[in-house]
């Protein structure tokens, strides 16, 4: 039984030992635990309690508006040619530097010669046969005009012979009846006869029959003579017409001659084509071996001795902006420089060309502008930012608007953080006076505020004053972004640190 007790007393002994242990265990377990949770409730706390503080600082509170465009040549130069020919020659590339007077384009010149030298020849024969016309027409017009001359004295001659007829046979019949009148035997028969011959001569001579067909005779060639000045002159008019036709019909076909020969020298003329100005090629329509179309855009040359921003702009903005307005010019390719600028023109219709090409505004259909460039460094097509300033204000002590709030007598005032002599930081209220609001800044123009305090970033407007921040709960974006701000940190922002 003893041995046998004793076997059995072991094992409760280690039951026992075990359980301490296990219990052990437990408790630092949870000392572990609630340490921890402690550290991480505290450091919750803390992080909740954060605060951001910047210092307050002067800032350009010129109104302006920021665009994006592309470097383009002052000027725009498409070359084309008048030359309907094939093309034998391209002597340019994208991106070739050309100057005034370089070789462009050659197009054939043999079948523009061959076209010139047979319508010369042409207007030549032409020319030979036309006076040659004019000869016989100018001889047709003398002719009608001697005949003319010749059938009005013959008609003349008539009215002439008629009239003396009349005349002598008037004479003769009065003759004849004085000399009744003086053979008279006895002075009645005379003083009758007499009488007879006045009445004759004063009326009488009317009814007779012979004097009347002889008047008939003279008004039969009065009226021969006014036809014959009738179809003479027509005759001479015809004549007339036909030198004036034959000579219109001349001038008209030498005049469509010579402008088709006119415009075939200005095509051979055009079948070297070379550059009107100095420029970068940014564009090269055609190859060897195509036709060309009269009028059509070959070479693009954009002149780089000036270069301008081409920028689209927003609907809302175009009516603030003018020619003559300052504008301060980027690029990726010169980094932070700020390159200056001039508004040039402003396009205040959608889809409208600028630089005698549509601009990628223009073919959005949206709005655009143009600024000059003080430069000549950049390249046609590099990308560039632009600020144009609307109203330059300058710069001015200036805190963000949604920081600043009001009491109850209407007063502005904000909150700094003033440094301790232990590293903690207090929130002290300042009065300010603003002034313009531009963008998210507001301008200060009075009050306790002053340049380099520690500005309170208190959006939700939490913060009381006489609160006070250990240094670990004080961060700047500008220095540590959104990071926890220690005593190191805080000095560099500005806020005295007493180690």
């Amino acid at each position: 039984m003893k041995d046998k007790n004793n076997q059995v007393a072991k094992p409760k002994k280690k039951k026992k030992k075990v359980l301490i242990i296990v219990l052990v265990i437990v408790i630092v377990v949870v000392a572990v635990i609630g340490t921890l949770v402690h550290s991480m409730t505290k450091q919750v706390e803390m992080v909740s309690n954060t605060v951001e503080i910047e210092p307050v600082q002067k800032r350009d509170l010129s109104d302006a508006i920021s665009l994006k465009g592309t470097v383009a040549g002052e000027s725009r130069t498409n070359v084309m040619s008048l030359a309907t020919a094939e093309i034998t020659a391209v002597n340019v590339q994208v991106g070739d530097l050309v100057a005034e007077g370089d070789s462009l384009v050659t197009l054939d010149r043999e079948d523009i010669e061959k076209q010139i030298a047979d319508l010369e020849k042409a207007i030549s024969n032409s020319a030979m046969l036309d006076k040659y016309s004019d000869k016989d027409l100018q001889q047709a017009l003398d002719n009608a005009k001697t005949q003319q001359t010749q059938d009005l004295e013959d008609a003349q001659r008539a009215i002439d012979n008629a009239v003396k007829a009349y005349g002598d046979a008037k004479t003769a019949k009065i003759a004849e009846m004085i000399a009744a009148q003086n053979a008279a035997a006895t002075e009645e028969e005379k003083e009758a006869l007499t009488q007879a011959t006045r009445d004759w001569i004063n009326e009488g001579y009317k009814k007779d029959s012979t004097l009347t067909s002889m008047e008939q005779a003279i008004d039969d060639a009065k009226r021969a003579y006014d036809r014959v000045v009738l179809t003479s002159n027509q005759a001479v008019e015809r004549a007339q017409e036909e030198i004036e036709k034959s000579q219109y019909s001349m001038d008209d076909s030498v005049s469509k001659s010579q402008d088709t020969l006119n415009e075939l020298k200005k095509q051979l003329d055009d079948c070297e084509l070379k550059a009107p100005c100095g420029g970068v090629v940014t564009a090269v329509n055609v190859s060897v071996g195509d036709k060309n179309t009269a009028g059509a855009t070959m070479i693009t040359i954009e002149d780089t001795s000036a270069l301008k921003m081409v920028a689209t702009v927003e609907e809302a903005d175009i009516l603030k902006l003018e020619e003559g307005m300052k504008a301060s010019v980027t690029s990726d390719a010169t980094g932070e420089e700020n390159i200056k600028g001039t508004v040039t023109r402003v396009v205040r219709v959608k889809g409208q060309s600028v630089g005698n090409t549509t601009d990628a505004a223009g073919a959005a259909g949206g709005y655009s502008v143009e600024i000059s460039l003080d430069t000549t460094e950049l390249l046609v097509g590099m990308s560039t930012k632009a600020k144009v300033v609307i109203v330059d204000r300058g710069e001015k002590l200036a805190i963000p608007y949604d920081l600043i709030q009001y009491d109850e007598d209407g007063n502005a005032f904000v909150y700094v953080a003033e440094s301790n002599p232990d590293g903690s930081a207090t929130a002290v209220k300042k009065n300010v006076k603003v002034g313009e609001e531009v963008d998210y800044y507001t301008e200060v123009t009075g009050g306790d505020l002053k340049e380099g305090d520690m500005l309170i970033y208190d959006y939700s407007y939490s913060i009381m004053e006489g609160q006070t921040f250990a240094p670990e709960q004080m961060y700047s974006n500008q220095s540590m972004g959104t990071d926890v701000m220690g005593t190191d940190d805080m000095d560099a922002a500005g806020v005295e640190v007493t180690e």
